[in-house]
This record gives C-alpha cells, sequence and structure tokens, in this order.
C-alpha cells in the first residue's frame, strides 16, 4: 500500500526575532523623525524582504503591517 503524502503550505514564514526586531524599529524610528506612516511601511517592509526575499511582496506587506500596527482599542 502506498502512502500519501501531503503538501501543506505555510503562510508565514518561519521569522527570527533580530528580523522582527529590525521591522519595528525601523518603523518606529522613522515615525518618530516625523516620516510619513506610510514611508515607514515601506522601509519597514524592505527591511522584512531583505531578511525574506522568498516571501511575497504582499503577504510581506501583511505581516509587516500586522507587526507595526497599534493595538485595537475599543
Amino acid at each position: 500500500m502506498k502512502s500519501m503524502r501531503w503538501l501543506t503550505i505555510d503562510p508565514y514564514p518561519t521569522v527570527s526575532l533580530n528580523c522582527r526586531d529590525a521591522v519595528q524599529r525601523c518603523y518606529a524610528g522613522l515615525c518618530d523623525c516625523g516620516q510619513p506612516e506610510r514611508y515607514a511601511l515601506e522601509a519597514a517592509v524592505t527591511v522584512f524582504r531583505y531578511h525574506h526575499p522568498e516571501t511575497p511582496p504582499f503577504q510581506a506587506e501583511t505581516i509587516v503591517s500586522q507587526w507595526v500596527a497599534s493595538p485595537v482599542r475599543h
């Protein structure tokens, strides 16, 4: 009897703490200097893509946005 193999795709790449810290520092630093939030996000995505070039741009922006978003308050 043949064994079946299932292909699973991890939606989020394995991320090191150094990468996440670098992304958050980049974003916070640019915002603290008065840069527009959009520019800070683009720079943070660039840092993320440097660490994870295999990640598609849209997915990278989604991950970074989740990391740098302030908590939702009700």
